[in-house]
């Protein structure tokens, strides 16, 4: 079993909800007994976020409503939310763990606005992954990034793709804060129908510009998986 979370980090609670949800989950259990069971492990610092979910849930509900309830930012209830709607819930608490992780461990930001790119192109991912519609998932991302500026454009984004443009043409607006060639790997990415996939690949590649750090993975990869 998991080690419990530590009460004063929040996002360490979430992760460990996650985690522990996924594995009352693994092998068909219903929502509710899963719920259940996570409720019986679960610490204290957990009690009303559990109580909300359960709550939902209890009158027919989906979990993730009681998630944004608690007014956590919506990429982490909708993605909690997506994986029920799609019946992927299992899969949809691993992979918003696995993005807290990872959020939860990146260093203080040398370029914040490409960190705010990276945690958005990340969060979108997620969201594709478990079958959002795009202007929820690209709302949704941007709600809670920490530069005011690409939260400005990813909106805008959004309503281009309301009038029919394609993410890459959407996202042109943020070409000058983008390394060379990240909108034609997005293009390409959308083109192949392979976002859900190329997008985190993207959020690692601007993370390693932004640290001057050697790219863990090419252009290639984006291409071609």
């Amino acid at each position: 079993m998991r080690a419990r979370p530590d009460p004063a980090d929040p996002t360490a609670d979430l992760i460990w909800l996650c985690r522990r949800l996924a594995s009352a989950l693994h092998g068909g259990a219903k929502p509710v007994s899963a719920l259940d069971a996570v409720a019986a492990e679960a610490p204290p610092s957990l009690a009303k976020t559990i109580k909300a979910m359960r709550g939902h849930l209890a009158s027919g509900d989906c979990m993730g409503r009681g998630l944004a309830q608690l007014g956590l930012p919506s990429y982490i209830w909708g993605a909690i939310f997506s994986g029920e709607v799609c019946g992927e819930l299992e899969q949809a608490a691993t992979l918003l763990a696995d993005r807290l992780e990872l959020e939860r461990s990146l260093p203080p930001p040398a370029n914040p606005r490409r960190h705010s790119l990276s945690l958005a192109f990340g969060r979108l991912g997620l969201l594709l992954a478990l079958h959002a519609p795009m202007l929820t998932a690209l709302e949704a991302a941007a709600e809670s990034l920490p530069d005011p500026k690409v939260r400005s454009h990813l909106l805008a984004a959004r309503e281009a793709v309301t009038r029919g443009a394609d993410l890459a043409d959407a996202l042109a607006q943020l070409a000058p804060d983008l390394p060379p060639m990240t909108l034609d790997m997005i293009r390409d990415a959308e083109r192949d129908g392979r976002l859900p996939e190329a997008l985190p690949v993207i959020a690692d590649y601007l993370l390693d510009v932004a640290a001057d750090k050697p790219v863990r993975r090419a252009h290639k990869e984006v291409r071609h998986g």
